[in-house]
């Protein structure tokens, strides 16, 4: 991120940049209310319900980094992958790798970053037959172990997802504190 992007207003206040991250309350209120597949799927479906299937498919130790793995969103918004340029995945890494300095936790190795980009990958096929795009279907296999995880989350109604706080934006802080409480004191930095 360069020095001369200013400062950003989010939901809780405002950041600054290279160095400022979205907080907590930022990444739950705003991840709830940013729809998947540019608003264009079956039914709305936020990334923080996406973030919650995706935990699911994740062993403990990863669970953390499966709900922060799409907390750039809360800036970019969800751009689908054909659009996504080069500098908007750059920019995305540098506001992810922000989040990790912001709450003192060291990002995940190749292998763990390709484990949680997997379960990302098997969430996206679940959801294409569940509550996505199903144009998608014509290109995609079926994911069956995502699509039951997806399911368990298709109750939510829009007051729980839309509101700051409704139960998906209590959730995720929820959930955030619980999976940050069950990484391996290696990964915790001493700021």
């Amino acid at each position: 991120m360069s020095h001369d992007r200013g400062t950003l207003y989010t939901y809780s206040g405002k950041i600054g940049f290279p160095d400022g991250a979205p907080s907590l309350l930022d990444m739950a209120v705003s991840l709830s209310r940013e729809g998947r597949y540019a608003g264009a799927s079956f039914r709305f479906w936020p990334v923080a319900l996406h973030t919650f299937a995706v935990c699911d498919m994740l062993p403990d130790r990863l669970k953390w980094d499966g709900l922060v793995h799409d907390s750039p969103e809360v800036i970019t918004g969800d751009t689908p992958k054909p659009a996504k340029t080069d500098e908007i995945e750059a920019f995305e890494e540098e506001l992810l790798t922000s989040t990790y300095k912001a709450f003192k936790v060291s990002m995940p190795g190749a292998w763990e970053r390709g484990v949680i980009k997997e379960a990302d990958r098997k969430v996206f096929r679940g959801e294409i037959y569940t509550v996505g795009n199903h144009a998608l279907q014509e290109f995609y296999p079926r994911c069956p172990e995502a699509e039951d995880f997806i399911m368990n989350y298709t109750g939510y109604t829009y007051d729980d997802m839309l509101n700051a706080n409704g139960k998906v934006p209590m959730e995720f802080m929820r959930r955030f504190r619980l999976y940050h409480s069950w990484l391996e004191q290696r990964r915790n930095l001493p700021f």
